[in-house]
């Protein structure tokens, strides 16, 4: 391994360590859970970064599939607390979903409404103005 190489992982380690002392602290003091929820997701990601790293520089490709389960793992932890966070159930979300649809129909209703109002007005105007110019 070159010089350049083992400065380059040693500065890597050096950022992780780092992070990872940041997010075990956001993970204990973390006022809400959110905040505790990111921080447990930062650290996964340390360690998936981690384990590349240790992967890289040992030369193995064992640490691959590592990364993938804690991968999988942290997107799913991701997206179930977003669930959690949103607290909406499938059925409410089914309501939001229509209620919106609704809107939106609603919208494009009173658009179609709004310029078909300014098409009968700019065809008054032209016949007023056709009329003006005929009795002149």
């Amino acid at each position: 391994m070159t010089l350049v190489t083992q400065v380059l992982i040693g500065a890597t380690v050096v950022v992780l360590v780092v992070s990872a002392l940041f997010a075990l602290y956001r993970l204990a003091k973390g006022p809400t859970g959110l905040d505790r929820g990111v921080a447990s997701d930062v650290i996964i990601a340390v360690l998936i970064a981690g384990i590349a790293t240790h992967a890289i520089a040992a030369r193995m490709s064992v640490g691959l599939i590592v990364i993938l389960i804690l991968s999988l793992i942290g997107f799913t932890s991701a997206v179930g607390l977003a669930r959690l966070i949103t607290g909406t159930s499938a059925r409410e979300r089914r309501f939001l979903e229509a209620e919106a649809r609704a809107a939106n129909i609603s919208r494009e209703r009173a658009e179609r409404e709004r310029l078909q109002r300014e098409r009968l007005e700019r065809e008054r105007a032209e016949r007023e103005l056709n009329e003006m110019e005929g009795e002149a």
